[in-house]
């Protein structure tokens, strides 16, 4: 093989056979470009197990390292609000409610974003779509930060809504780069590795966040130095996209653009025609979208927002409860992002090797329930309850995120799909901190009795859903999401699982599901103006 072939080709490139045999070497030339669309067509569609090429493990831990970085900085700076809280009510000279409108406005605009948002990553691609986002954190992050010279309340809201056009879309390219390089083999632990990272960030926030506060007489630090982080992001997001610009064409992840210009015989669109195909391109995926993704999204609306809030809400809980200083809350708060970091790629070790993922959605919710219950109406060590509420912590959102491919297994889907998935859970967080933070100011002395209450009975009923989906898994979807990986796998080289009830779509659960997804984000908005103005 010449060199110009074995760069065409990407040393260490192994191929997959479909009968599932041990990998075999390379073949001696490189696939043509006709292959590669053959490759891209059959790899990434509906049936993911006629894909025959994989990627060289030297490019895998390359994009690994890269998507995985893609959202700390927003991460970092939206989690150091919680441990602020005092502060931001003092210095601003807001209410709870107020306080409230600030924790969720990165959710805001993402009660719509994240569809349109989510397809132009299947549309036009992931690399730029990415490096969009980094720009917007970046702008928002120092709009919010300049608002503390000033003690606005105003800029640090209008930053963080402007932060928030790109810091949820980004987990989305996160989520559609690891679907992409490690669909062949180990997507839950890299899944789990990637929940992990985040709660490490998570951990370094709220850990520093009042540090930060009084390193200085400038209680604006612990928003600045956040800004700088996202500007550092910013800089590792462009090298990523030059790495990719740099590897095998056959490696590109595909593109709805791609697919149309093939079908249009390689002939560009003009601008005003690309846009209309785009737009029309939106609503027919929508309409392909598997009825049970639907159920499962629409049934989850105010779960992540519950956990969120209260994530959100710890540091200034257990000061409340335990009289604790807002700077040991902080730290004891911060102690439910320990337990992540190690168990994270382990449990979705976990679901590649046994499978059982609704089962965990249901003890998840219990661990929940016994968390709340101990922080809100028992005086037990607080750091003994956040041990518990890590646990949980690790177990909350990895069993859909690692679910979601395997109901939606299309890569021209998937970005739209999690989309949805996003703009779901970004109008249940706002619901959920504006309830919570009315709660409290109507609750006598300003205590979270109510607030408690209100997130053990939302919890209660996810203990119920979890139940409710590993029945739904097993009848419509033929037990994939209760499958290991390896079982999962075989079962689609025989072609069982290509004819799933679940995975088919329905008008009935498409027009109820945008129906819900409507109301939840006037609701939001209603809910935001109100206690934001």
């Amino acid at each position: 093989m010449s060199s110009q072939e074995k760069s065409e080709k990407g040393e260490g490139a192994v191929e997959v056979t479909p009968t599932g045999s041990e990998p075999s070497p390379s073949p001696s030339s490189p696939p043509s470009e006709h292959d590669h669309d053959h490759d891209h067509d059959h790899g990434h569609g509906r049936n993911g197990h006629e894909q025959t090429l994989d990627f060289p493990w030297s490019w895998k831990l390359t994009a690994l390292a890269c998507g995985l970085m893609l959202s700390w900085g927003s991460s970092f700076s939206e989690n150091t609000l919680g441990p602020l809280k005092s502060t931001l009510v003092k210095e601003l000279e807001i209410s709870n409610a107020k306080y409230g409108a600030i924790d969720s406005a990165t959710s805001l605009i993402n009660t719509i974003l994240p569809i349109v948002g989510g397809y132009g990553l299947d549309y036009y691609g992931v690399e730029w779509g990415s490096m969009a986002c980094s720009v917007a954190i970046f702008l928002g992050a120092v709009v919010s930060a300049s608002g503390s010279n000033r003690n606005s309340f105003d800029l640090v809201l209008t930053g963080r809504i402007i932060m928030g056009f790109g810091s949820t879309i980004i987990e989305t390219c996160t989520s559609k780069i690891l679907a992409h390089w490690f669909q062949r083999s180990g997507l839950g632990i890299v899944y789990g590795l990637d929940l992990a990272i985040g709660k490490l960030i998570v951990l370094i926030a709220k850990a520093t966040a009042v540090p930060m506060r009084d390193a200085t007489s400038f209680w604006g630090w612990a928003l600045w130095i956040p800004a700088i982080v996202c500007f550092a992001n910013l800089v590792q997001n462009v090298l990523y996209v030059w790495w990719v610009q740099t590897r095998p064409e056959w490696t590109r992840m595909p593109t709805g653009r791609r697919l149309a210009r093939s079908a249009n015989g390689g002939q560009r669109r003009k601008a005003g025609q690309a846009f209309l195909s785009f737009i029309v391109s939106v609503g027919r995926v929508l309409t392909l979208v598997p009825r049970i993704f639907w159920l499962v999204v629409c049934s989850q609306s105010l779960q992540a927002g519950v956990v969120g809030s209260f994530s959100s809400l710890n540091a200034d809980i257990i000061a409340t409860t335990r009289g604790s200083t807002a700077q040991i809350a902080g730290y004891t708060s911060a102690v439910q992002q320990v337990i992540p970091v190690v168990c994270a790629p382990l449990l979705g070790g976990f679901f590649d090797f046994y499978g059982r993922r609704m089962l965990i959605v249901s003890v998840t919710s219990g661990i929940w329930i016994l968390v709340y219950c101990l922080i809100g109406f028992s005086h037990v060590n607080a750091l003994a309850a956040m041990i518990i509420a890590s646990v949980g912590s690790t177990m909350n959102a990895l069993p859909f995120t690692c679910s979601i491919p395997l109901m939606v297994p299309d890569q021209t889907e998937l970005g739209l799909v999690f989309g949805i998935w996003k703009a779901f859970n970004n109008s249940g967080s706002v619901i959920v901190d504006m309830i919570a933070g009315r709660l409290q100011d109507i609750t006598p002395n300003g205590t979270y009795e109510r607030v408690i209450i209100f997130f053990v009975s939302a919890k209660a009923l996810e203990f119920c859903l979890g139940l409710f989906y590993g029945i739904l898994d097993k009848k419509f979807l033929g037990g994939v999401l209760s499958f290991s990986q390896k079982k999962r796998v075989a079962l689609e080289r025989e072609g069982k699982l290509d004819n799933l009830v679940g995975r088919k779509p329905a008008k009935a659960f498409t027009i109820a599901g945008l129906t819900i997804l409507a109301s939840l984000v006037v609701v939001a908005w209603v809910l935001f103006i109100k206690y934001s103005l």
